[in-house]
């Protein structure tokens, strides 16, 4: 009898903790990581086999690849949605693709640098402004029949209106203003923008992502030449 009130408290234990790991889960943030992508050079462009030849640096060896454009792809271009005819041979684009079957490849987002970063780096909601409350960063905006409530970055510049760039507290969205969100999570935002001003955002953000870039590969050489001189 003991024994099997034991096991009976164990197993109520052990469902409560299930129970509570749920719990956790569930109300832990959800937060957009970015897209991962790649620096490439465009080598050819076949409009006839929808497909776009790219080069760029894999591990410190160049690596030429002809990646399938499906129905599906997202190519964008100023800022814009674009066509395959829209790029030309020598220019340099962001891409990510996804793998179709063993050394076959399509193309996820293909984008300018400043576009890529502006509208598909992150996940982006386009709607109306129905609110905004400076005091508590609070922006309400209308999208696809939905009322989304989101919090605005407390720190840095995050509003970017007629291509200037303001800081959350001093912005003003008015209402049925058309904005951009660029979405940290479901209910944060990274930054908004209008659409006179998503060149200003993408620039930015592409020009702090070389630099960190740039910042991260100057520390790993430096280790290098520390490791060598050992």
């Amino acid at each position: 009898m003991f024994k099997r009130m034991l096991a009976v408290g164990m197993l109520v234990g052990l469902m409560a903790c299930l129970a509570f790991g749920q719990e956790t889960q569930r109300e832990r943030p959800r937060t957009y990581r970015p897209v991962v992508h790649s620096l490439v050079t465009i080598v050819k462009i076949d409009a006839a086999k929808n497909t776009i030849t790219v080069k760029g640096v894999y591990r410190g060896q160049e690596v030429e690849r002809t990646l399938l454009v499906q129905s599906d792809s997202k190519l964008m271009k100023d800022g814009k949605d674009a066509k395959l005819t829209d790029f030309k041979e020598g220019e340099q684009v962001l891409v990510t693709w996804r793998s179709l079957r063993r050394g076959e490849y399509a193309v996820r987002f293909l984008a300018d640098p400043p576009t890529f970063f502006a509208f598909l780096r992150y996940p982006t909601l386009k709607g109306k402004v129905k609110s905004f409350d400076p005091a508590t960063l609070t922006l309400v905006v209308e999208a696809e029949g939905k009322e989304h409530k989101l919090t605005l970055p407390g720190r840095g510049e995050c509003c970017f209106a007629q291509g200037k760039a303001h800081r959350g507290k001093a912005a003003v969205w008015k209402g049925g203003e058309e904005v951009i969100v660029v979405l940290a999570a479901p209910d944060r935002a990274r930054a908004v923008f209008d659409s006179a001003s998503w060149k200003v955002y993408g620039e930015r953000e592409w020009q702090d992502y070389q630099r960190r870039t740039q910042a991260r590969q100057r520390q790993r050489e430096g280790q290098q030449r520390e490791g060598q001189q050992k």
